[in-house]
Parts: structure tokens; sequence; C-alpha cells
């Protein structure tokens, strides 16, 4: 029997399988037909984004509450990227139980997490105020560090500007980005892609230290890269185990040792040392929905609300008040793992194929 307090996000999670969470989608714009973010299929880079119509989320508030829901704590991506938390917020003006919508302030992994977490508040007896505020914690606590092939998608979106697009362009700079306070951030610049993705890891890690984290590399249409990168973190991180309660959507693998035992497709050759130097080259081996309506959330190039960023997957990190299991040595915290998930077309409408993201998350209270 589900908890009295349920939990609603949206499809920039990239949760699947998680019982009793419904995920409203965010829609995917092309050649004038919005289609549900798990149904578009098309051509990128003619793709736009939109955030869901307040009726998608008062329809599914009124669902839950027919169920038999006292309160719903409703988990989206950051305000900044998007609109989508602007519509949760009218559908919850109308909706027949309360609902605390939580603008995570972050994007993809960092939502699933947050959503994680207020479930787990949620199965453990808390209030609405309290699951709302797991979440809040547990996004906060959220680290985001990614990669793009090319600035000309996030100029597009009104991420960057023409100039420094064009910069970059010329000059073969590759971009490290973060997410800071909600918003997308321009971190390094970094010569050539081999240098930047040896940056974006030693990111990570020095992000992470000591503490023990759950990792997820996030990309689209880059799984060598990305799994590349995933033994590379499950070498030189202390990892936390994912959270059984919840999996990301299709094409998520283990990047070291599946627990399915079975091994990602063409693995990478593991390595013999981690530790490189600030900017060091490594060398790598390779149902159509609704358009929305109403108001708008006033983000450059969104038609009808705002662009949504993501990168996907979501674990978290097992029962309240249970300890870390911590070896000492990286990535044997509990016997964690790094895994690999690709995204959807959300993220690929306005960071374009290629991105490789790297998604931390430690243990909260």
């Amino acid at each position: 029997m589900p908890p009295s307090v349920r939990v609603v996000t949206d499809s920039t999670a990239y949760l699947t399988d998680v019982p009793d969470v419904p995920v409203v989608s965010v829609q995917v714009i092309s050649r004038g037909v919005a289609y549900d973010e798990g149904d578009f299929t098309g051509d990128l880079a003619t793709a736009t984004t939109s955030r869901p119509s307040p009726s998608r989320f008062l329809s599914c508030y009124e669902a839950l509450a027919a169920e038999g829901a006292s309160g719903i704590v409703s988990v989206h991506l950051s305000a900044d990227l998007s609109g989508t938390v602007e519509s949760a917020r009218l559908a919850a003006r109308d909706a027949p139980v309360p609902v605390e919508v939580v603008d995570s302030r972050t994007i993809g992994a960092g939502v699933g997490h947050a959503v994680l977490a207020a479930v787990q508040a949620a199965a453990g007896g808390a209030t609405l105020a309290e699951a709302a505020e797991a979440a809040r914690r547990q996004a906060a606590a959220t680290r985001t560090f990614f990669y793009v092939d090319t600035l000309d998608y996030l100029r597009r979106s009104g991420r960057i500007g023409t100039a420094a697009s064009l910069f970059g362009s010329a000059l073969m700079i590759k971009p490290l980005l973060h997410i800071a306070d909600g918003r997308i951030a321009l971190l390094e610049k970094v010569r050539t892609s081999g240098r930047a993705l040896a940056r974006l890891e030693d990111l990570a890690v020095e992000a992470a230290g000591e503490e023990p984290v759950e990792a997820v590399v996030q990309h689209l249409g880059a799984p060598e890269r990305a799994h590349t990168l995933a033994v590379h973190l499950t070498e030189r991180l202390r990892l936390l185990p994912p959270d059984t309660a919840g999996t990301p959507r299709a094409g998520e693998t283990a990047a070291a040792t599946a627990q399915s035992g079975e091994a990602p497709a063409s693995p990478p050759p593991a390595r013999k040392t981690r530790r490189t130097p600030k900017g060091t080259a490594l060398e790598r081996t390779a149902h159509p929905g609704e358009a929305a309506k109403g108001a708008d959330s006033g983000q450059p190039g969104e038609p009808a609300a705002g662009p949504s960023q993501v990168g996907d997957a979501a674990v978290d990190t097992g029962q309240p008040g249970e300890a870390a299991v911590d070896t000492g040595r990286p990535g044997e915290a509990a016997g964690g793992e790094c895994r690999v998930v690709e995204v959807g077309a959300v993220i690929g409408a306005h960071v374009g194929p290629g991105v490789v993201a790297i998604t931390l998350t430690p243990r909260t209270p």
C-alpha cells in the first residue's frame, strides 16, 4: 500500500520502474508537433522543448488524491532552466490535496536523487513538509559537471551568447560547465576533447574528495566516452551503492561490474594509473502530447515556457540512518559502482549530441 504522501516528477529525472511515482513528460516540439520526450525520435537539430501544461499536472494530482493521497511532493528540474516548476505550481492551486512543489535547482540525475529522497522519507512516515525538505536537501548536495562537443545548441537555446559560441568554435575550445544555483555556468575552457574529458574526470574527483558519493555518468550518443569515464571514476572515487528503489531509463549499464554479471558492450580497457595533473590529456579509446499553453516562463528560445536541461538517471542511498561501509579504497565504499545512462531528447535539444555529464551525490541525513 503506497504511503499517504505521494511523489510526482517529470521526465527529466530519467527514472523508470520507481513504484508509485507518476512521471509527467516534458514536451519536445518538432515541425509544429509536440511529443512526449520518450516518443520523440526525430532530428535534434530542429527540436525545441516546452514544459508540460498545468492541466497534465492537475490530472496527475487528482488521480493520486483519488487513490487516497493526503499530500503530494512534486519534484522538478530547475525553474531557471524550464517552466516546468511554474506549471506544477499553477496546477497545485487547484489540486484537491496539498501539493508541495520542489524546485530542485538542478537537472537530470540530481532531480532523480531528490525524487528518491522524498520517496524514502514518505515511506518512513514523513509528513508532506518533511518529505519535501528531504528532496530539497538531497538536491542541494548534488554536483553536476558536463562536457559538450559544440556550443551551438547552448547558443540556440539562449544559454550562451553568439560571440562566445563563435569564439569557442574558431579556437576548438571545449567548454566544461556545471550547474550553479540552478543555472548552467561555464567552469573552464579546455582545448581538444581529450583534454576536456580528462579534466571533467578530475573535476569530479576533486569535488568528491574523500567523501563517499553516488556517481552517475550521463551521455547522449557517446557510449564509449561514458563507459571509459565511468571505469575511471570507479577506480578513483569512494562509491556508495545504488538504491534499488529506482532505476534509470533504457540505456543504463553498470560501468565496472554490472550486478547482472554482464559486461557493457565494447568495454574500455582497464587503466593502470589514474592520477593526472590538471589539464593533462588522457589517452581515450575510444504519445504525442499537447503543446504547453498558458503562462510563459520567459526563458530565451523556449516555446510556451522554457527549455529543459537534463542529464539523467538517479539512484539513492539506502535506508534512513544507515551508515556507509567505507573500506577507504576508491570504488569500494559499500560495493558501489558508477552507473552509465543515455539521456533523452530534452537534453539533446539544448546541449546537443555528444554531451557527457557526471552527477555526484553524497548521502544526506
